[in-house]
């Protein structure tokens, strides 16, 4: 289970990768398309799409490897247990709002299916698109935590507060 976690996680990480690749391409095309009197319609409006989706889809892998700001200037000081109950409680709070959030962009997306929402531009883009990007990267923070949860639970080392976290491994 913890190889098929990890790859989820770097899957997600991949793909907000990929989204920052489409936008550089985009902008790219825009820029040299304006030498040769071309423009790439919609171009703006699926750049802002792919910044959402590289934003969301980047939210697991970036707490599961370390990479969130964390202030662990007064936690650290702390005693083992009343660290391991702040994380517990940071943890479980983290859930229940990752959670409302995703039940809500699931529904949002539900809503766009259901009225055939489209964005403003010059290409119709089927808005339930962008918003599953966002639900899926809610969705696999969701599992993130959740799993970093039963790790918390199970006595073992949370794999963001490893030196340096997973990333030296």
């Amino acid at each position: 289970m913890r190889h098929l976690l990890d790859r989820l996680y770097q899957l997600c990480g991949l793909l907000a990768a990929a989204s920052l690749l489409a936008i550089c391409l985009l902008v790219l095309g825009q820029i040299v398309g304006r030498f040769f009197g071309i423009t790439i319609p919609s171009a703006n409006e699926m750049s802002g799409y792919f910044v959402l989706a590289s934003t969301f889809l980047a939210l697991a892998p970036t707490f599961h490897f370390g990479g969130h700001i964390r202030v662990k200037l007064v936690i650290e000081r702390l005693p083992a247990l009343i660290q391991r109950g702040c994380e517990f409680t940071s943890l479980i709070l983290a859930i229940a709002l990752t959670a409302f959030g995703t039940w809500w962009c699931v529904a949002l997306v539900q809503e766009s299916l259901e009225f055939g929402d489209v964005s403003p531009g010059r290409l119709a883009i089927p808005v339930a698109i962008p918003q599953s990007a966002m639900t899926l990267g809610l969705g696999v923070l969701l599992i993130c935590l959740l799993d970093s949860l039963v790790t918390l639970i199970r006595g073992r080392p949370l794999p963001y507060d490893r030196p340096g976290g997973l990333m030296e491994e």
